[in-house]
C-alpha cells in the first residue's frame, strides 16, 4: 500500500501537459465554401491529402470540374467565371476508402498575410471503392500571402498564396 502511495505521489510531480488545440487568428475574413466540384481523374494530385491554394480560373480547372446537377435537383452554386480576378481558392481534398465531409468553424486573416481555414473533417463508413472529397473555400486575395489549414484542432499544413 505504502509502495502505491510512492507511485502515486511521483506521478503528480510529473504533470500531463495537454495540448491546445490550434486556432485561426485574426479578423473574420469573408468566404463561400462551394461543394458542386470534383477532382478530376487526371488532376496529377496523389497521396491520402492535398492541401492548395488555387489563384487562377487555369489552375482551378486543372483539377476540379463541376458535377452535374442530381435528377430533380437544384441547380448547383459555382464559381462565377470572374471569381479569380479579386479572390482565390483554398482547397483540402481527402482521398480514401470513405466519403469525408467537411464543416467550416473560422475562416480568417492575420496582419501577417496568413488566411487560416479552420474546419472539423469527418470520414464515414469505409467501403471498397475510393473517394476524393474536396473542400473548396473562395477568400479575397487581398492581403493573403500564405494559407493554413488548421483541420480538428490541429495545423496540418501551410501553402503560398500565389
Amino acid at each position: 500500500m505504502t509502495r502505491f502511495a510512492l507511485i502515486a505521489v511521483g506521478l503528480m510531480a510529473f504533470p500531463v501537459v495537454a495540448r491546445a488545440a490550434d486556432e485561426a487568428k485574426g479578423e473574420k475574413a469573408a468566404h463561400t465554401v462551394y461543394d458542386a466540384y470534383f477532382e478530376k481523374n487526371n488532376s496529377g494530385l496523389k497521396g491520402d491529402a492535398t492541401y492548395t491554394a488555387l489563384t487562377s480560373k487555369d489552375g482551378f480547372e486543372k483539377v476540379f470540374a463541376a458535377r452535374p446537377p442530381l435528377r430533380g435537383g437544384k441547380k448547383p452554386v459555382l464559381l462565377a467565371p470572374d471569381a479569380f480576378d479579386k479572390q482565390f481558392v483554398a482547397a483540402v481534398i481527402k482521398r480514401g476508402p470513405a466519403i469525408t465531409t467537411y464543416k467550416i468553424e473560422a475562416v480568417t486573416l492575420d496582419k501577417d498575410g496568413t488566411l487560416y481555414v479552420q474546419y472539423k473533417a469527418e470520414s464515414g463508413p469505409a467501403g471498397t471503392a475510393t473517394f476524393a472529397s474536396p473542400l473548396i473555400v473562395s477568400v479575397p486575395k487581398e492581403g493573403a500571402k500564405k494559407v493554413t489549414f488548421i483541420e480538428n484542432g490541429k495545423t496540418v499544413n501551410t501553402v503560398d498564396a500565389k
